[in-house]
């Protein structure tokens, strides 16, 4: 097994709507914010994992081709099968021992390189009968217009040779499929409350190997 190839895709997230990944809540304060927003320990500014931006590519890519695992069918897919991009991209869930090499994709923590303020969102649960508020809790997100750095690595291995996806092969298959899962980012959202007015996101600046590109 030899890698062949990296590639590495740049650009920013520019947040449409407010964005919120969830922080540790550790304390909890009369009258505070219920759910707070993760920022760096040191700087306190605001960011997003990688494993977040990571974890929401994955699911937007099995919901799109249907590939999921265990017996209900409601964990990440580990078939750890060949012809799986899924498994082959981002690794097969609970599957140490497989043939596919390591995980493909590299998925840096985003700073925020713009904006950065936050807001608190108040959402409740309205009672069907008497059209009331319960429950009201106070969430934390980052406010629209707010950017953040995108920085992605891609693994190429003697392994990919055969790959396939959208018409391409080997690595170009590995790319293209990295930058469905952008597309669907980019339609659904990212972090949490996409349902509810949150999360609405688009990559701008967008560069492989330092080329631009579109999606």
């Amino acid at each position: 097994m030899r890698k062949t190839g990296y590639h590495e895709i740049t650009g920013v997230i520019h947040c449409l709507s407010g964005l919120r990944v969830g922080g540790s809540d550790e304390l909890l304060q009369i009258g505070g914010t219920d759910l707070t927003c993760i920022k760096h320990p040191v700087t306190l500014r605001p960011y997003i994992p990688g494993s977040s931006i990571k974890g929401k590519m994955r699911s937007e890519q099995e919901q799109k081709l249907g590939r999921f695992g265990g017996r209900d069918q409601s964990e990440p897919c580990g078939c750890a099968g060949l012809a799986c991009l899924v498994c082959r991209v981002f690794g097969p869930h609970k599957k140490a021992r497989h043939e596919l090499g390591p995980t493909r994709i590299v998925m840096r923590d985003a700073a925020c390189t713009r904006g950065g303020e936050t807001e608190l969102k108040s959402e409740n649960v309205i009672d069907r009968k008497t059209g009331t508020a319960l429950h009201p809790r106070k969430v934390e997100r980052v406010v629209a217009g707010s950017e953040f750095s995108l920085r992605i690595g891609i693994q190429v291995w003697d392994l990919d040779s055969g790959c396939e996806h959208n018409d391409k092969n080997g690595g170009d298959a590995l790319v293209e499929f990295v930058k469905d899962g952008l597309r669907s980012l980019q339609q659904t959202g990212l972090g949490s409350g996409i349902s509810k007015g949150s999360g609405e996101i688009e990559f701008q600046g967008l560069k492989l190997d330092g080329t631009p590109f579109t999606l």
